[in-house]
């Protein structure tokens, strides 16, 4: 039998098909891509919105809503020890931008936010890889990190800017070094992004400058080329570059007026506290990685925690690998990944830091650090067989159905909100209360109401007899006075200004010992009020005189005497 073989035009028609595959292939992959983090980007908001707001959150809705209008130093401004300046608060003032000052700002940006280090970590876990493997080793990553876990997981890596969103720019930044040529220019890009970086969060030296002046020092000693060796000298001088510049951009942002930010706390512990710290630290990690088991409700969430167990143990094979093969002279990245997954966590362990669950937060790198490494150093093995193939499509899968099982979940209540619609009917628009309740019910008011934060000091120092009275309202005098003063934490100083607010009421909580002021410093501060109501678990407690002038000074960045009656 005759063997028909294809000739040239018959080739030229298979290439032109294949041809027309691949162009699809490309134009529908991006399509595809998009569409998955959008439907990530849902899901996100949905879990974020499982747990409920917090005055944090508020409170950098609030400072992104002065930014918006004009504030663009934040002047006046006291913050924590971490600015979100050029990370969170500009997504932040994106969002309100779009749909104005309202309780949802939070969860939206929080989902914006694990949305792309998601989609980062997955570029950065692929690398230079192509085809199978390229695919293997993004999904890796993608699917370790997908789901987080109910609870305190959703609570860190879902809540409020708490270093998470700083990772999106530090992964960011070893994404460029990954993708990029090795010329001078690089060095200098990763020094911008890690600037910026550490600007918002100075966790940034600890989680990549540290890592990455070390990693690049020890493959400039260990490289026999010239040329690598130069770049690499280059790229630690421009990590720790990176540190210098954005310690100077804060002094200068302070120098001109701008926010203050209160001092990092880096004592260490004493060798009594490190098992605790260790165990807090073990626990934050299964947490992160959504691996808890203890911590889940018993039934669906117990076994999805079970599920969420082989993708912390790839990542702590990863590290091994990796630590075991330091240095590896084509692939730095990995090698600073396994190096900062190692300070981040000594230094949590070594410092004062670890009391509650809730400081998982510090160590929040380990999740994207972790997977990406995984996606890195196992994508390979499992692209290469079927077998692997097949584990990773019914894990990423199973991933999915977690994520949906999350989305599905009632969403938290917010009492603020319905104190919030209260004090907006009874024309009550300003007054004080503690940190736990103010912004948050400022924000939920959409800005209608302002309740401002004071640090309740028995025996402050009184303020001077106020002048700032309402019309046929006199002040009974003589006053006790000054049993509280400002609370300058995560608030401007404009806010206490008599001049220009007229606080009447104080707002107080049975909800938890954060939220209860003992009545006496109230008296202290005010004498009795005209009148009193109950709103759910609030008392609302009102004056016909501007508290404002009644609180002493100095101010203050502690709560003061609160929790207890």
């Amino acid at each position: 039998m005759a063997v028909r073989i294809a000739g040239p035009p018959r080739q030229r028609a298979l290439a032109s098909a294949a041809d027309r595959r691949h162009a699809i292939t490309r134009r529908l992959v991006p399509l595809a891509v998009c569409l998955s983090w959008g439907g990530l980007y849902w899901c996100y908001a949905r879990v974020s919105a499982t747990f409920p707001s917090g005055s944090d959150g508020a409170s950098n809705a609030l400072e992104a809503w002065d930014l918006l209008h004009g504030n663009w130093l934040l002047r006046g401004w006291t913050l924590t020890d971490v600015s979100f300046y050029t990370t969170e608060l500009p997504e932040y003032a994106a969002v309100e931008l779009a749909r104005g000052l309202n309780p949802g700002v939070a969860h939206t940006a929080a989902a914006l936010t694990y949305a792309l280090l998601v989609l980062v970590a997955a570029l950065l876990a692929r690398g230079r890889a192509t085809g199978a493997q390229g695919w293997a080793r993004a999904l890796t990553a993608a699917a370790i990190m997908i789901a987080p876990q109910l609870g305190n997981g959703v609570h860190v890596l879902l809540g409020p800017p708490d270093h998470v969103g700083t990772q999106v720019l530090v992964l960011g930044s070893f994404l460029l070094l990954d993708r990029a040529p090795r010329r001078w220019y690089t060095p200098a890009a990763v020094a911008a992004l890690l600037a910026a970086a550490t600007v918002a969060d100075k966790i940034t030296i600890v989680d990549a400058v540290v890592p990455l002046a070390f990693g690049s020092l020890l493959h400039a000693v260990w490289t026999r080329r010239p040329s690598a060796r130069r770049f690499e000298l280059w790229l630690a001088a421009a990590a720790l570059a990176a540190a210098g510049a954005a310690l100077l951009g804060l002094a200068l942002i302070s120098r001109a007026g701008g926010f203050t930010l209160l001092p990092v706390q880096t004592d260490l512990a004493g060798p009594a506290g490190v098992p605790g710290h260790l165990a807090l630290a073990w626990h934050g990690v299964l947490s992160l990685f959504g691996a808890d088991v203890t911590g889940a409700t018993a039934g669906t969430q117990t076994v999805l925690a079970w599920l969420h167990a082989p993708g912390i143990a790839l990542a702590v094979a990863a590290l091994a690998v990796a630590a075991w093969h330091l240095p590896r002279e084509h692939d730095l990245v990995s090698d600073v990944l396994a190096v900062a997954m190692v300070v981040n966590m000594a230094g949590f362990v070594a410092s004062v830091i670890p009391a509650t669950a809730f400081d998982t937060r510090e160590i929040a790198a380990l999740l994207p650090f972790g997977a990406v490494l995984a996606g890195r150093v196992f994508g390979p093995s499992l692209a290469a067989s079927r077998a692997g193939l097949a584990a990773l499509a019914v894990a990423a899968a199973c991933q999915l159905a977690a994520l949906g099982y999350a989305a599905a979940q009632p969403v938290a209540a917010d009492p603020a909100q319905a104190l919030a619609g209260w004090l907006a009917a009874h024309h009550l628009t300003c007054g004080i209360g503690t940190f736990n309740d103010s912004n948050l019910t400022t924000v939920d008011s959409g800005g209608k109401v302002r309740l401002l934060t004071v640090s309740w000091l028995p025996g402050a120092r009184p303020a001077r007899q106020p002048q700032y009275l309402r019309p046929g309202r006199p002040l009974p005098l003589p006053l006790p006075g000054g049993a509280a003063v400002p609370r300058l934490y995560q608030s401007a100083a404009s806010w206490y200004d008599p001049r220009g607010q007229d606080a009447d009421f104080v707002v107080t909580s049975d909800d938890g010992p954060a939220d209860l002021i003992p009545r006496g410093e109230i008296l202290a501060l005010a004498g009795p009020p005209a009148a009193t109501y109950h709103v759910q678990s609030f008392t609302v407690l009102v004056w016909h005189v501007n508290l404002l002038a009644l609180l002493g000074r100095p101010p203050s960045a502690l709560p003061g005497d609160i929790g207890h009656r």
